[in-house]
């Protein structure tokens, strides 16, 4: 998948897109869901690649 960051394309990981369309169950890839979780994970809101990565790879268990 590629996005238009900053007047450039850029290729997303496909780490971060298969995390996205987990996350944003049922949204298409041109849905403003989508493509929050999107450029969220990659960074471009402020966060810390890193940390967003750790929170991508944690496992959240569905019942206690």
């Amino acid at each position: 998948m590629i996005i238009d960051y900053d007047y450039k394309q850029v290729e997303v990981p496909h780490e971060i897109v298969a995390y996205c369309v987990g996350y944003t169950f049922g949204a298409e890839p041109d849905d403003l869901r989508f493509l929050d979780c999107v450029y969220m994970n990659m960074g471009y809101y402020g966060n810390d690649p890193e940390h967003l990565k750790k929170l991508r790879e944690q496992i959240v268990p569905v019942f206690d």
